[in-house]
């Protein structure tokens, strides 16, 4: 991976179309496709949210790539994406749905957890934290 990530340009380019594409996420999280389709309200909460959380993760994980150029913190990255995908967001979902049902609007706690794992929040803490592993190594 190391040899591949060597020329700026593509880190550049890497690092541009990540940030766009978290930001495009952001502000066409309410446009969706699912509408079209004769879903239960239920349904279409849980497939934007899961769309959303998928292309969340696949740009960070650009991000991650092309920051730190280093196969093992792309690891790390891929197993707390997962841990958010296949644990946290169904524990959401199903919180969710079955205390509040399918509106935007969440309790505060319930909110939080909300920005933990729909938005890239787990990732985006993962880069101070290597940051400080790799200066506490140092050290």
């Amino acid at each position: 991976m190391n040899k591949i990530l060597e020329d700026p340009k593509l880190n550049r380019l890497l690092l541009a179309i990540s940030v766009s594409g978290i930001a495009l996420t952001f502000l066409f999280q309410e446009f969706s496709f699912v509408d079209a389709f004769h879903l239960s309200e239920n349904l279409k909460f849980i497939t934007k949210k899961i769309l959303r959380v998928l292309l969340n993760d696949f740009f960070m994980l650009i991000f991650i790539i092309a920051w730190f150029k280093d196969w093992r913190i792309t690891r790390l990255a891929i197993a707390i994406q997962l841990i958010d995908g296949l644990i946290l967001l169904p524990i959401y979902l199903a919180i969710k749905l079955s205390v509040e049902g399918s509106s935007e609007i969440s309790s505060p706690l319930l909110s939080q957890f909300h920005r933990l794992i729909i938005n890239p929040t787990l990732m985006i803490l993962l880069i101070p934290a290597v940051y400080f592993q790799k200066f506490s190594a140092r050290g």
